[in-house]
């Protein structure tokens, strides 16, 4: 057995730092091989495990970016040199880390399009981790995103490699992967914020612009989906930047407004941020048009305090107002699930964001409302992965009846006029569901999950008392029917299994109308009853 040097390595034979290379090699492939034993990639884990955890290993991981061809030992000395700078910032001088980081921007530049794409995540995340390190402590870290105007003007192989530098840059100043004190934290994302963030979303939709007007030439299918991803990747980061410090979690998101800064204005009111971002949508394959209305999403959600006056802040209303209209009617794009999802997203976040009676002064309102309408009949009859994206659906309905009260004159609602229509399929739905459910598995409980249940049914119980006296007479008639059914089986005596299946589908149907009811009304603490509809509740 040979000699081994630290952490395991076979000891250096003297006078060359390329006799490590070949046997850190065949470790790579071992640790990410996928023919490799459990035991041996432990093994061979342990051997490298010597670069990411002694900072004198700086230059060997260096050494072997510089010599190796081969990815897993690239990726390797990627990562083991992120862990190294960011466990021991401190132990390098500040020449040190800003050649660490000249290094990798000019291995991004000579070597970046031939590299494997993991090869490049590790590097980038490498380049992302040592600016956010070094933010204050020297103008060459800060400066970053100019040097990445380089990557962006040269080929669209650097175009998309730089795209992947802001992106990841973005992220990492936004969130404290390098454990931070928050204070810390908090400055160095401020201070990207105020410097970098608005000229990187203006190169984004600059990007995401000329890609779609051709204005990259001929370029293969793979550069063209992958320079599409990564500009509105990169803009959806912009526009989901924490730009005040709340660190909205996943629960708050579809309800938060963007805080965008005021020197965003004149491009959020630019009609071509928005026309460009609808453009993408329709002209890119799932997942990236989910991603381009995902942007759109978070454009409509701005901050109402940007606008001047509220007369541009409808004249924005009404761009967005009719973004939604051109995409309800190209609705064959909305048969995609991922498409579906983050549309209903998008309709819920709007009317959250603007008021029924600022919506209504829009030409295009009556429009919107029928296609809204008509979108919301036929997914909740038709459409199989609705059940997903019901939530938001209801809760659109919900805030649009809540918020007739408070129109004072504005402008004509038309609620009366969908939702009954809205409110009766989405119960006929639901009965369905529950009967389709119990047939194929008597055994299955449709009403289970309690959460998505209540969820549901506090968002459907304003609907069914805007227009009460129809809802009641709708469910009665429903309820009665299968009171008699029931009652029949019961009575017959003996039952048989398929009688026992229907009974217990019957039993079904009326339980989940007996939430419904319940729900509408114990909701009526929260809606402006009158006397006859306190007679209805009984």
């Amino acid at each position: 057995a040979s000699a081994e040097g630290p952490g395991g390595l076979p000891a250096k034979k003297r006078g060359s730092r390329m006799d490590v290379v070949p046997e850190v090699e065949a470790l790579a492939a071992q640790l990410y091989g996928s023919s490799t034993t459990n035991d041996a990639r432990a093994e061979a884990e342990r051997q490298l495990s010597v670069f990411s955890s002694n900072p004198e290993m700086l230059d060997s991981a260096r050494q072997i970016l510089d010599r190796s061809t081969q990815p897993f030992a690239q990726h390797v000395a990627a990562t083991a040199m992120s862990k190294l700078l960011t466990l021991n910032w401190g132990r390098f001088s500040s020449q040190q880390r800003v050649d660490v980081r000249n290094y990798v921007l000019s291995y991004l530049a000579s070597q970046g399009p031939s590299l494997q794409g993991f090869v490049i995540v590790a590097l980038v995340s490498l380049l992302a981790r040592i600016t956010k390190l070094g933010w204050f402590e020297n103008p060459d870290h800060s400066d970053i995103t100019k040097e990445v105007g380089q990557f962006l003007s040269a080929s669209v192989d650097h175009c998309i490699i730089g795209l992947q530098i802001l992106n990841e840059l973005s992220t990492e100043m936004n969130t404290n992967k390098a454990g931070h004190a928050l204070s810390l934290h908090r400055k160095k994302s401020v201070s990207f914020r105020d410097r970098s963030l608005l000229p990187i979303f203006q190169i984004s939709m600059q990007t995401l612009s000329s890609v779609l007007a051709g204005g990259y030439g001929q370029m293969t299918p793979e550069q063209d989906v992958k320079l599409r991803e990564q500009a509105l990747k990169l803009c959806n980061c912009c526009l989901s930047y924490d730009f005040i410090g709340t660190s909205n979690d996943e629960s708050t998101e579809d309800v938060g407004t963007v805080q965008v800064p005021t020197n965003w204005r004149s491009l959020v009111e630019d009609e071509n941020t928005l026309h460009t971002l609808l453009q993408a949508y329709s002209s890119s394959a799932s997942p990236h048009s989910a991603l381009a209305m995902e942007c759109i999403s978070q454009l409509a959600s701005v901050r109402r305090s940007l606008f001047p006056n509220q007369e541009a802040r409808q004249a924005f209303l009404a761009r967005v107002l009719a973004a939604l209209v051109a995409i309800l009617r190209g609705e064959a794009r909305l048969g995609e699930e991922l498409n579906f999802h983050e549309f209903c997203r998008l309709l819920s976040r709007v009317k959250s964001n603007f008021q029924l009676s600022e919506m209504v002064k829009c030409d295009i309102y009556p429009e919107l409302i029928s296609l809204v309408a008509n979108f919301t009949v036929h997914s909740l009859q038709s459409c199989q992965f609705a059940s997903n994206s019901v939530y938001y659906l209801l809760q659109l309905w919900s805030r649009l009846v809540t918020s007739v009260a408070y129109l004072k004159g504005e402008g004509e609602s038309h609620l009366d006029r969908y939702v009954p229509q809205v409110t009766q399929t989405y119960i006929l739905s639901k009965l369905q569901s529950a009967r389709e459910s119990l047939r194929a598995n008597p055994s299955e409980d449709p009403m289970e999950s309690e959460e998505q249940l209540v969820d549901q049914l506090d968002s459907a119980s304003p609907l069914c008392r805007y227009q009460y006296d129809r809802t009641a007479e709708f469910l009665l008639n429903l309820f009665d029917p299968l009171v008699s059914q029931l009652q029949q089986l019961a009575g017959a005596g003996t039952v048989s299994n398929s009688g026992s299946s229907e009974m217990e589908v019957l039993e079904g149907e009326l339980a989940w109308l007996v939430y419904i009811v319940g729900a509408v009304v114990g909701a009526r603490g929260t809606s402006r009853t009158s006397e006859e509809h306190e007679q209805m509740d009984g």
